[in-house]
């Protein structure tokens, strides 16, 4: 006899129809007749990989093969009629219970993934699949499930998405800081300078003082931690609704709604206060200064983004020239 049938005669239960009035009411059991019904259902069912389940047409379990009780520890006594809900995942029970009751309720067949508690407390990903069999009239006579591990499927299928989500973001963020690259730069410039609900942009072009010098002094581990810690303040220091972007080397930009161009003034000089500071490489303090150059950009004004950064460049490069000529010993 298949080794589920055996289990209830271990725990002190009895099939239906032994004779014992302490056979469990409406007979939970199948009897082997209705196992068998004409084919050699138990050595299929042993065959199988899966856990195989029935239930009476109103889906109370009344079988599960030994596949099930292997994998959760169960007895097949503990299994029958709803016990097999309190083995599965707490997020998924709730909707197992309604899934399952509409299928019997309307004979559709019932399909659900959801997390199963293995005997030693390891939750794995399961499909649950069922379908009513039915008689030459066409009424339920029972459901026929099975539960198949698709552990190693989802978690393929997360790792998938996860490099989908980090090839997406790796072309529109630059790897070395994590902020917007040139291109996000752009889309996100188009969007700002077309809205109509904010009176304009301010573009704030940055370029790093004397960059160069801690790149040759302390090599270019250093500079390239030194981008790091720039990119974190500038992070920290734009609002919601801005966009802090590396565009390549030491050059950064920060984009940004702003009202008129003082405004746009005041929010190049919050910017550029956000990068001023010490930062430590290689054991030394670095101190931290920024050329910049602001546009204001009116909202509706038809100039494209690579016309309005290249003024901001422009007024850039006109700031670092005042520093250089500032720092130039006199004649």
């Amino acid at each position: 006899m298949n080794a589920s049938l055996e289990e209830p005669r271990r725990h002190g239960a009895t099939l239906p129809g032994s004779g014992d009035a302490r056979a469990l009411t409406q007979e939970p059991f199948l009897s082997q007749d209705e196992l068998e019904d004409g084919f050699e259902w138990p050595e299929v069912v042993a065959a199988m990989p899966q856990i195989v389940w029935i239930t009476r047409p109103d889906g109370y379990h009344v079988y599960f093969n030994q596949q099930w009780m292997d994998f959760t520890g169960l007895t097949l006594v503990e299994s029958l009629g709803d016990g097999w809900n309190p083995p599965f995942h707490a997020d998924e029970r709730p909707l197992a219970r309604r899934l399952w009751g509409e299928a019997t309720r309307t004979g559709e067949p019932y399909e659900i993934e959801y997390r199963l508690r293995r005997h030693d407390g390891v939750y794995r990903w399961m499909l649950g699949r069922a379908r009513p069999l039915r008689n030459d009239s066409g009424d339920v006579v029972k459901w026929f499930g099975t539960c198949t591990d698709i552990e190693d499927l989802k978690t393929a299928q997360v790792e998938a998405a996860e490099l989908r989500a980090e090839l997406e973001r790796r072309a529109t963020h630059d790897p070395l800081t994590g902020l917007a690259n040139r291109d996000l730069l752009f889309d996100q410039m188009e969007l700002l300078l077309h809205q109509r609900r904010s009176p304009g942009a301010a573009v704030v072009f940055i370029d790093l003082d004397r960059f160069k010098t801690v790149n040759d002094r302390l090599g270019h581990r250093a500079g390239d931690e030194l981008l790091v810690h720039v990119a974190e303040r500038l992070r920290a220091a734009v609002r919601q609704g801005d966009v802090a972007a590396r565009i390549g080397g030491d050059e950064f930009v920060v984009i940004g709604e702003a009202d008129d161009p003082e405004d746009a003034e005041r929010f190049g000089q919050r910017v550029v206060e956000a990068v001023r500071g010490c930062v430590e490489l290689e054991g030394e303090q670095v101190e931290v200064t920024a050329s910049v150059g602001v546009n204001y950009v009116k909202a509706g004004d038809a100039s494209s983004a690579d016309v309005v950064l290249a003024q901001a460049d422009a007024r850039m490069y006109e700031a670092k020239r005042c520093l250089q000529r500032s720092e130039s010993p006199s004649p």
